[in-house]
């Protein structure tokens, strides 16, 4: 008999997007054309996503991405980084105060503190911080 996959729970990666993508399809030994298959996104596409030639997918393809390989769309730090934006921008004294135990009260060094304090793009992300803007919306 045999077993039926379920859903990786709580799995969290640290790793970019091209990165995590490209390591569960190969934990799961998935070539792109299965991969394809089961998303009905493109094999090229998942090519380009994996190279990071293209920007991180909407939130909707990263879902469709995400129970293709059986793990949460939290698991990919993009997703996780949307998350919390959309928070902190409808809560301007939560992303206040944030930002005040992050900078005065953590032990941060310097280029850390230097990458908070660099302009903005306009979403109120840095694109350093993300990753050379790796995170679309």
């Amino acid at each position: 008999m045999a077993t039926v996959p379920t859903l990786a729970k709580g799995r969290l990666s640290r790793e970019r997007f091209p990165e995590a993508l490209k390591g569960l399809m190969q934990e799961r030994h998935l070539s792109y054309r299965q991969l394809a298959y089961k998303t009905q996104l493109s094999a090229g596409y998942l090519n380009h996503l994996t190279k990071g030639t293209r920007p991180v997918p909407a939130d909707s393809v990263v879902c469709t991405i995400a129970a293709a390989l059986l793990v949460e769309p939290d698991y990919f730090l993009e997703f996780r980084l949307r998350q919390v934006l959309r928070v902190l921008d409808t809560a301007p004294p939560l992303a206040d105060k944030l930002y005040g135990i992050l900078v005065r009260n953590a032990p941060f060094t310097d280029d850390m503190k230097d990458l908070l304090e660099q302009p903005h793009n306009g979403n109120g992300l840095n694109d350093d911080a993300l990753g050379q803007g790796a995170v679309s919306f």
